[in-house]
C-alpha cells in the first residue's frame, strides 16, 4: 500500500475520514440522483405510454440501486480492512451477506491503490482508480 494510505489509516484513528471514502460517496450519490431524477422525468415523457415508462423507469431505478449497492458494499469492506467489529458491521448493514461483493472489493482496491489479484484488472477496480485519483 502507498504511503498515501497509510496517512488515510491514520487520518480514520484520528477521527477523519479518508478522501478516498468521500470521493466514493460523492461520486456514487451523483450517480445515485441522476437516475432518481431520471425515473421521475420519465412521467413526463412517457406518461401516456405504460409499455415504454415501465422500462425505463425500471432500468433508472435498477441503475441507481446497483450503484447504491456497491457503494454500501464498498464502505463496508474498507470497514472490515480496518479491523472494524464483525457485530457491529452487520448490526449497521442489516445484512451483510449480500453488500461485500467481489465487485465491491475489487472496488476498494481501485479506491485504495491495492494491486488486483487478477491478471487483468477488473472493471470496478478501474473504477475506484479513477474516482480515487479525481476526487469524485
Amino acid at each position: 500500500m502507498s504511503s498515501e494510505w497509510g496517512d488515510s489509516r491514520s487520518a480514520i484513528r484520528g477521527g477523519g475520514v479518508p478522501p478516498e471514502l468521500l470521493a466514493l460517496v460523492t461520486h456514487h450519490c451523483r450517480r445515485i440522483n441522476a437516475y432518481l431524477a431520471r425515473a421521475q422525468h420519465l412521467q413526463t415523457l412517457h406518461g401516456d405510454s405504460m409499455k415504454q415508462w415501465q422500462r425505463l423507469v425500471l432500468y433508472a431505478l435498477t441503475d441507481a440501486l446497483a450503484h447504491n449497492h456497491l457503494l454500501v458494499g464498498t464502505l463496508a469492506a474498507y470497514l472490515q480492512r480496518q479491523d472494524f467489529d464483525p457485530d457491529l458491521l452487520r448490526r449497521y448493514l442489516q445484512s451483510p451477506d449480500r453488500y461485500i461483493t467481489r465487485e465491491a472489493v475489487q472496488h476498494l482496491d481501485g479506491l485504495t491503490g491495492a494491486v488486483p489479484e487478477e491478471a487483468a484488472e477488473p472493471v470496478w477496480t478501474g473504477v475506484g482508480r479513477r474516482i480515487a485519483r479525481d476526487g469524485g
